[in-house]
């Protein structure tokens, strides 16, 4: 009973952040949060907690135990091009000072065509990992809870309207804080206590399978190395970190708090995982989709359990109101105003809190009826990486192209993903999303050559 007043006051205290920041919020400008006005550190939590969700901590850990490591050295992939977008693509952002979401960047390197159709893939991709993230809040209440996934879900979906469509990115921003703190602290120290549990590390250890310890125990070669370059691509520059980029204080601050998230995120990978394999060496049997949320269960004391499991909620929470945010914004910001420029900046307040409500039922309903997180994510990245990341990041490293040229390589991109995927059936196991991503950059970059080649026979 304890655990659930713990988990329940957690849940009251962001919504009682939704409903303060509500009163706060008076405009647009209020609701996305616009300005410079994160630090290097900020900047560092809200990415962190916006990228750890259920796939790369309650999904990373089920993944180890159930085939062994493989997964969480793919998600180094994440870290990586957090880093590289932190070292060479942040300083771009400076190029596009009155820009407030990816939608903004694009529209000003390739038109308002572009903008517009940035603002629907950018909702579709983020609606998706909403979407991903529902589905793992519904398996965590229903474990630590008792409750039915489907109730878990409108819990946990619930509470994320709540305190997102009333308090918009500031209350995300401040809700991000306090998730940080959670997930930072919750799960090494559930580590530690399941490894002492299991009778120290040299026993853990000898207890694992080995062929858990070998990263291609479950996949090939070219599959791994796809599914790392998947992570690497599929939610780079994605709406809700470029939001975070977007609202820094500097280019130097930006780039330091996005590049000190990727360097946390590899930790926490394999802390995550080592939270799946000291439970498999604890012979705990269960759904491995359930396996964090049971170890909590079986090993925590009362009063700290209650704590891990508010950790286990904050950490599937910070990645879902990063994404809805992002996803409102982008339709409205993006596609929505530009063709309603009569609309009144109370109006425009109204219709970002009705298609933040409308998202995030959208999604509870997608979990539903795909009951696996990583493939929800896939479907997400799908309308991502192999579309926008290209054209977005060459307009941030200053590459001169126009609307034609990125049409082209979004359509080719896309298409072929969505070939690759429902008509080859994903050969090899690569997924889409890299050989979508790679026609995408092929096409930009064959057009961009052939664009600049003319503009200098012209000119000369």
């Amino acid at each position: 009973m304890l655990d659930r007043m713990v988990v329940f006051g957690y849940l009251l205290i962001l919504v009682l952040i939704g409903l303060r920041g509500g009163k706060q919020v008076k405009n647009v400008a209020d609701f996305t949060a616009s300005g410079k006005r994160c630090g290097t550190l900020v900047l560092f939590a809200t990415l962190s907690a916006s990228f750890v969700g259920g796939g790369y901590s309650s999904g990373n850990a089920a993944a180890a135990y159930k085939t062994g490591i493989g997964t969480a050295l793919a998600l180094f992939g994440f870290s990586l091009g957090m880093i590289l977008i932190g070292k060479f693509l942040v300083p771009g952002v400076a190029r596009f000072p009155q820009a407030k979401t990816v939608g903004g960047i694009m529209g000003a390197a390739y038109g308002e065509t572009v903008r517009h159709l940035s603002g629907i893939f950018s909702f579709l991709c983020c609606a998706g990992v909403v979407g991903a993230q529902m589905e793992s809040i519904g398996l965590v209440f229903h474990s630590l809870l008792g409750v039915s996934s489907k109730i878990g879900t409108l819990i946990g979906c619930s509470v994320v309207l709540l305190y997102t469509t009333f308090g918009g990115m500031s209350s995300v921003l401040i809700a991000d804080m306090l998730q940080f703190i959670l997930l930072a602290i919750g799960m090494p120290l559930l580590l530690w206590i399941a490894v002492i549990a299991g009778g120290g590390a040299e026993t853990v250890w000898n207890n694992i399978p080995p062929s858990l310890l070998n990263p291609l125990n479950s996949m090939t070669l070219p599959a791994f190395l796809s599914l790392f370059l998947s992570m690497m691509c599929g939610e780079a520059l994605a709406p809700p970190y470029m939001q975070r980029l977007l609202i820094g204080k500097s280019p130097r601050a930006t780039a330091r708090g996005t590049m000190l998230s990727g360097l946390f995120s590899m930790p926490f990978f394999l802390v995550t995982a080592g939270v799946g394999l000291t439970a498999r060496a604890l012979g705990i049997v269960s759904e491995a989709a359930s396996i964090m949320p049971d170890l909590i269960l079986r090993i925590l004391p009362v009063g700290l359990r209650g704590i891990l499991m508010a950790a286990m909620a904050s950490i599937i929470l910070s990645a879902a109101d990063g994404f809805l945010n992002g996803a409102t914004v982008s339709l409205v910001c993006d596609t929505i105003l530009p063709r309603h420029p009569e609309m009144t900046d109370r109006e425009q307040l109204r219709c970002l809190r009705r298609v933040n409500l409308m998202t995030g039922i959208a999604a509870m309903a997608l979990a539903f009826f795909i009951p696996d997180v990583f493939s929800i994510l896939l479907i997400a990245y799908s309308f991502w990486s192999p579309s926008i990341l290209v054209p977005l990041s060459a307009a941030l490293l200053g590459i001169r192209s126009d609307k034609k040229t990125c049409l082209a390589s979004l359509i080719a991109g896309l298409g072929t993903c969505l070939i690759w995927n429902q008509f080859f059936g994903r050969p090899y196991g690569i997924d889409g999303c890299t050989i979508g991503t790679l026609a995408n950059f092929i096409v930009f970059t064959f057009c961009t050559f052939r664009l600049n080649r003319s503009e200098k026979r012209k000119a000369s």
